[in-house]
């Protein structure tokens, strides 16, 4: 899996997809294709599908496997970067509300990267999707 080259090393990527929002900043211009942005969305768009309809699966207001457990730290930060980058809530209502349900554990909260608490919404580059 690819890491963003902020101060925080946060995945930033589903499913080992190249991050379309970093992709913006670390990829040089003259190296940027359509094609390939549009692949990425296509290939990403299908992963948050998956995801989705793994959360239909699971009970309403549930962690991943029951309790909150690893698989819940490693998916997490993946699911705050997409709302962070204005995934819609609307195409995406059950990522929606397991992000809602993760935020504000302590824990979380605790290792919010600072920048997100001074401004919670960055780029709208995944309101598309």
């Amino acid at each position: 899996m690819k890491m963003c080259k902020c101060p925080y090393q946060l995945p930033v990527c589903f499913g080992g997809l190249d991050p379309l929002p970093a992709g913006k900043w670390f990829v040089p211009e003259e190296e940027r294709h359509d094609s390939a942005v549009n692949r990425k969305r296509k290939a990403l768009t299908t992963e948050l599908k998956l995801w989705e309809d793994y959360l239909e699966k699971v009970a309403a207001g549930s962690y991943l496997v029951g309790a909150f457990s690893l698989a819940d730290a490693i998916v997490f930060p993946n699911i705050a970067y997409a709302f962070r980058f204005a995934l819609s809530v609307g195409c995406y209502p059950k990522l929606a509300k397991y992000y809602s349900l993760l935020k504000d554990r302590p824990s979380i909260k605790g290792s919010w990267p600072p920048h997100w608490l001074a401004s919670p919404q960055g780029f709208d580059i995944l309101k598309d999707l």
